[in-house]
């Protein structure tokens, strides 16, 4: 007897074939266009307005002509090179010497100066300023007034509102990011080098300049680079700090267009793009020397814990040590509670002069502190949720090469890296409060500002996720009749929900603590907390605005012990697991 079967279940099994492949191009198409207007639109309108003039409308060069033939266009512009360089110098020579004493030495203290140390980089540089401006102002900061009152001196022992001042405060929340790097290139490096200098007869010092910097050079100089950019980018202390003297850079002379009256939209666009040159430059620079760093790291054994003896140095690498971790954290800290405790700051720390009613206004009877508050908490909440689904699509198409053209995905992703964020706040300007959309003044347009300015930290997260993750499992559950999707979502996300927490944690916190992403977006109903407290400070109202700023720091230390919390609990539960394989 012949069997024959029906043609029909053979169509039905290409049916069934065909549409998990549709649903990922479908999937993938949303990605593509999501990136394009999260991305390519703002900066398009960026460079297409640059050509515009603001009077007429018409295509012109003259946007550009009026920057460089202006000397109140370029001195902005050469007051920024000169506060980047100078921030990324003194950062360099606090930093690397800060990692040094710290991971190499017998420090005393070490662990409690990494974590102030840590605790500058997430503090938000522009409530740093604000300290220092209720330390240093001339007449009434503290430490002026009590100079005077020791010495009967007639001037202040400091000034705030100075440049130099000013490259100071930038710098010392800018150290962070050469210790960061400096002293991981120093716990990755081996030690045969240092310790034969050491026999011929070297001293610590030498041995350290002539043996140890040489051999992290390359973290040295990443870290400068990222320094420099971060004195080109910073809105809030420059903002803080420079404007009372009536010195510009190129961030506040950006919001100077925004002031006027009709803002100077066309022109603000030509003036965004040096910025935009010499960020995307440094960054070119940036990957070439990581690229090459494999070449001058030496790998080998651990130090382990022989760490070099300070011997009567100790005190004096000590104080050294503790200029970033005070003048950073603890001054500034205590300044800003303080004031926030105060009826009236100008009347000192009195107990007579003590409160909490700037808490319980902030807290329980100012609507619009309050709706700050929930604004911060929803936009990053959602802002950090967009970014890691989409940086996990993303990565997970580029790392397993799902189809071709995965580079470009991968390059919409990172371009916001050499962006600065008043930059995009000035393209999600542009194209987005404009009708038909006219988003201007709601959440929408804060939290896609937010979104493209933080997902390459995402998309960067998942990708070293999934580096770690074989691929054989996916194949293996593909193999069984498993879709690619149903492998994705049922075997690797499992595999990445530790680091993927992290990865939200890691955008969560810089989301919090924006300031220039949103300054041009938001309205009186959508404001957040640093928006919030920029505009108090304009205000005059110091004793509200460090409340504010008390609860945003209390808000974002406790995210950041959450985030540690989970990445140690995911790192324990990875090593109890490898340790159980090899038991079996």
């Amino acid at each position: 007897m012949t069997l024959s079967f029906p043609t029909m279940p053979a169509r039905s099994a290409s049916a069934a074939s065909m549409r998990p492949r549709l649903l990922r191009w479908i999937v993938l198409a949303l990605v593509l266009v999501t990136l394009l207007l999260l991305v390519v639109q703002p900066l398009g309108w960026i460079l297409f307005n640059s050509f515009h003039d603001d009077d007429t409308g018409r295509w012109t060069l003259g946007n550009y002509r009026q920057i460089f033939a202006s000397a109140a266009l370029i001195q902005p512009i050469l007051n920024s090179l000169l506060l980047a360089s100078a921030v990324a110098v003194l950062s360099t020579l606090l930093g690397v010497p800060l990692a040094w004493l710290v991971a190499r030495t017998d420090l005393p203290g070490r662990g409690f100066i990494r974590a102030l140390t840590l605790a500058a980089f997430v503090t938000p540089s522009f409530i740093g300023a604000l300290g220092w401006i209720l330390l240093a102002a001339p007449n009434s900061g503290w430490l002026n007034v009590g100079w005077r009152a020791l010495t009967g001196a007639q001037g202040p022992l400091m000034n705030i509102y100075t440049m130099s001042s000013t490259i100071f405060v930038c710098a010392i929340y800018t150290v962070p990011y050469t210790f960061t790097m400096v002293s991981s290139a120093l716990d990755e490096m081996a030690v045969e080098l240092e310790d034969a200098a050491t026999t011929l007869g070297s001293g610590v010092l030498r041995t350290m300049i002539t043996v140890t910097v040489p051999l992290v050079m390359p973290a040295v100089l990443v870290s400068f680079i990222l320094s420099f950019i971060q004195g080109m980018t910073l809105f809030g202390v420059p903002a803080f700090l420079l404007t009372p003297s009536g010195t510009l850079v190129v961030t506040t002379k950006l919001a100077e267009f925004y002031q006027l009256f009709p803002p100077a939209l066309f022109l603000s666009a030509a003036y965004c793009l040096p910025l935009v040159l010499v960020t995307g430059g440094l960054f070119l620079a940036r990957n070439k020397i990581l690229g090459r760093r494999q070449f001058v790291t030496v790998g080998g054994k651990g130090r382990g814990n022989r760490l070099i003896r300070l011997k009567n140095w100790r005190l004096p690498a000590l104080a050294f040590a503790l200029i970033v971790p005070v003048t950073a954290v603890l001054l500034p800290y205590v300044a800003i509670v303080l004031v926030s405790l105060s009826k009236a700051w100008g009347l000192g720390p009195v107990p007579s002069n003590l409160t909490f009613h700037w808490y319980r206004w902030a807290i329980t009877e100012n609507a619009e502190t309050q709706r700050a508050i929930v604004n911060s908490l929803l936009y990053a909440g959602i802002a950090a949720s967009a970014c890691v689904i989409l940086g996990v699509i993303v990565a997970y198409v580029v790392e397993r090469r799902v189809l071709r053209g995965a580079g470009l995905l991968a390059a919409l992703v990172t371009i916001p890296i050499v962006i600065p964020g008043i930059v995009l706040s000035v393209g999600f300007f542009s194209a987005y409060a404009r009708p038909p959309l006219n988003f201007y003044g709601t959440g929408t347009i804060v939290i896609a500002a937010f979104v493209a300015t933080f997902l390459p930290i995402a998309y960067s997260q998942a990708g070293s996720i999934l580096k770690g993750i074989s691929p054989d499992l996916e194949r293996a559950a593909r193999s069984v009749g498993a879709s690619e999707g149903r492998a994705f979502t049922a075997i690797t996300v499992p595999l990445m929900r530790g680091g993927l927490v992290a990865g939200w944690l890691l955008v969560f916190i810089p989301i919090m603590r924006e300031l220039s992403v949103a300054i041009f977006l938001v309205s009186t109903k959508t404001n957040v907390m640093t928006t919030l407290i920029y505009n108090y400070k304009d205000g005059g109202n110091y004793e509200a605005v460090c409340a504010a700023s008390t609860l945003l720091l209390a808000a974002t230390l406790m995210i950041v012990v959450l985030a540690r919390f989970v990445t140690e609990g995911a790192a324990r539960r990875r090593r109890n697991a490898a340790s159980l394989g090899e038991g079996q």
